[in-house]
């Protein structure tokens, strides 16, 4: 999730919660009533603005990374302080204090066992049982605005005109060129037939459907 900086900070805490949904027809009228009953508390600890989350797997485990500089992990059954906190602008791995702190992008792999985070620090991997970082994935002038685990691969956006495709041990795979100047948001459905959607600075969503170049890009034409 990008946030400009510009904007004063808005949310440090991340409502958590979960819901029953009551659905009652009555045969008298044409209608149907919704009943919500919801329930929910907020993870607090942040001390800045909350750049981004991700939900592991399981559903138990919540990270996030904020401006303030530290990635924490929560367990999303129940409030409390994080479970674990990192502060990779303090590893020598990741730190670039030229570049700050923020952490702009977490993802967790299919595993919930590692997490990629990055932002002014180098995009790294980390372990979160030993929570020590174990890969970097070295573009020395990018900040990285996203991240995700694909299959076999690590794929980024950032500061730069490119998506990046990584391989696990760090070694840039695919440079796929964007229309963006920096790239904020990427997508990959779900489906059978694999498509890689890119957004950012520019007013063009590219698609991909081989992840090796872009195919197209989308934009609205007022006619």
């Amino acid at each position: 999730m990008f946030v400009e900086k510009s904007h004063t900070p808005a949310a440090s805490g991340i409502p958590i919660g979960k819901s029953e949904v009551n659905v009652e027809t009555n045969l008298q009228y044409p209608h149907t009533q919704i009943f919500v009953q919801y329930d929910s508390f907020v993870l607090e600890g942040h001390t800045d603005y909350i750049h981004c989350i991700d939900l592991g797997k399981s559903s138990q485990e919540c990270v996030s990374g904020s401006e303030d500089g530290t990635v924490r992990v929560w367990d999303s059954r129940k409030s409390g302080n994080a479970v674990h906190v990192l502060e990779p602008h303090k590893h020598q791995i990741a730190s670039r204090p030229e570049f700050g702190k923020w952490i702009g992008c977490v993802a967790l792999d299919s595993s919930d066992e590692w997490l990629v985070c990055g932002g002014a620090p180098n995009l790294c991997v980390w372990h979160l049982r030993s929570l020590a970082p174990s890969t970097q994935f070295l573009k020395p002038q990018v900040t990285t605005n996203v991240v995700c685990f694909h299959d076999d691969m690590i794929i980024s956006g950032g500061s730069e005109s490119f998506i990046n495709h990584w391989s696990l041990d760090g070694k840039l795979q695919i440079e796929v060129p964007s229309s963006s100047s920096s790239v904020f948001c990427l997508g990959i459905n779900s489906s059978s037939q694999r498509i890689l959607a890119a957004g950012g600075s520019s007013y063009k969503i590219d698609l991909c459907t081989d992840f090796r170049y872009k195919n197209f890009s989308l934009f609205f034409c007022d006619t």
